[in-house]
């Protein structure tokens, strides 16, 4: 007898199917751990803006005064959905013991990476509106298309208000910043530091470094870095999280099992003075 798969010795000595998958690495964008997350129960928010102050004028002790108002606006984030179904065969799901885990595992990671590139990227038409694409956002422009100038990154920083300087980060992909690390000032320093204590981030000028796999690499006419207080210029909200629904039924004649999968999320820039981004020359 053989063990060959069409020898009859080979019911006698089975395959092992072993219970752990090896699965490709996803990597998605760390928006959420930088803005500012928050849930809603409705479809659609309605943030009121004040977009301008008063205009007190001095006066002498018996000048009239001139009256003066404030100005407000309103931003609005629409919550958006990404679904889709997996159907897996009957004997699949009673065969293998870690399927259905497996296919949950996929959909959370599918969703959770396409929830990030939405989050830098999106259109704000069927995906929320990513930061990159929002309009208003200031520009300082690096003087070459395919080198990153150390003296634009610093003046790109300090175009910032000092407020918001002192709370933003960098947010660039690792192929830029691998560029930025060898970056020095006019006295030879790095303008990139390590991390010098555990669960620390690197730093640029002293502020910390995000690293955004969707942001676009150096090239001319790009924004391959942004710089901004992400907590108050960018805001998410959650309404649906990720609902994984098993249908048993309607797909039962074709011997399969259907696994419908959804989430609601909206994301947008609810204010652009608080984020700056370089753009290379063309």
């Amino acid at each position: 007898l053989t063990i060959a798969n069409d020898a009859p010795g080979y019911v006698l000595a089975p395959e092992e199917v072993s219970g752990e998958f090896i699965r490709n690495l996803v990597e998605f964008s760390p928006i959420r751990s930088v803005a500012d997350v928050r849930s809603t129960s409705s479809h659609t928010i309605l943030l009121p803006k004040r977009t301008g102050v008063t205009n007190a004028l001095w006066v002498g002790e018996t000048t009239a005064r001139t009256g003066s108002e404030p100005t407000f606006g309103q931003a609005e984030i629409a919550v958006k959905e990404i679904g889709t179904f997996v159907d897996l065969s009957l004997r699949m799901l009673e065969d293998s013991a870690n399927v259905e885990a497996e296919v949950r595992l996929a959909l959370a990671e599918d969703f959770g990476a396409k929830e990030a590139s939405a989050f830098v990227n999106g259109d704000g038409v069927l995906q929320p509106q990513g930061f990159m694409t929002a309009a208003g956002i200031a520009e300082t422009v690096n003087g070459h298309a395919a080198n990153v100038s150390a003296d634009a990154l610093i003046k790109m920083f300090y175009a910032m208000p000092a407020t918001y300087r002192n709370r933003g980060a960098w947010a660039m992909n690792g192929t830029t910043l691998g560029v930025l690390r060898t970056l020095k000032d006019g006295d030879g320093r790095f303008l990139w530091q390590p991390a010098y204590q555990a669960g620390q981030p690197e730093t640029i000028l002293g502020r910390p470094v995000v690293e955004v796999l969707d942001m676009p690499n150096i090239a001319a006419g790009t924004f391959p870095v942004v710089f901004g207080d992400f907590k108050a210029g960018y805001r998410i909200y959650d309404r649906v999280e990720l609902d994984i629904l098993p249908d048993l039924l309607t797909q039962r004649t074709n011997g399969l099992a259907r696994f419908h999968a959804r989430r609601r999320v909206g994301g947008g820039v609810v204010r652009t003075d608080v984020f700056r981004k370089l753009k290379m020359a063309a």
